[in-house]
C-alpha cells in the first residue's frame, strides 16, 4: 500500500486542491525495501466540472509496479 501513497503523492502535484472520486490499482510488481519508487501521473481528459480522470503509474528504476486510473476533483485555489 505504500505504493500506492507515492501515487497520492504525484496526484498532490496537478494544480488547485485534488480530492479523490475514485481509484483502481492493478499491483504489477512486488517492491523490496532499499528500491526508490516514482511515480507520474498523466490527465486523459477532463469530466464534468472540475472531476479529472488520470493515468497513474509507479515504477522502481527497472520494473514498472502499480498501474490504474483515478478520477479527481481538481478545486482552484482561491486567489
Amino acid at each position: 500500500m505504500f505504493t500506492a501513497g507515492v501515487v497520492s503523492a504525484a496526484l498532490a502535484s496537478l494544480p488547485g486542491d485534488i480530492v479523490y472520486d475514485s481509484q483502481e490499482l492493478s499491483f504489477e510488481a512486488p517492491v523490496a525495501p532499499g528500491d526508490t519508487v516514482t511515480a507520474e501521473v498523466e490527465v486523459l481528459e477532463r469530466l464534468d466540472g472540475d472531476r479529472l480522470r488520470v493515468d497513474t503509474v509507479a515504477a522502481t528504476e527497472e520494473t514498472t509496479v502499480l498501474t490504474g486510473e483515478a478520477t479527481v476533483l481538481s478545486i482552484p485555489h482561491e486567489s
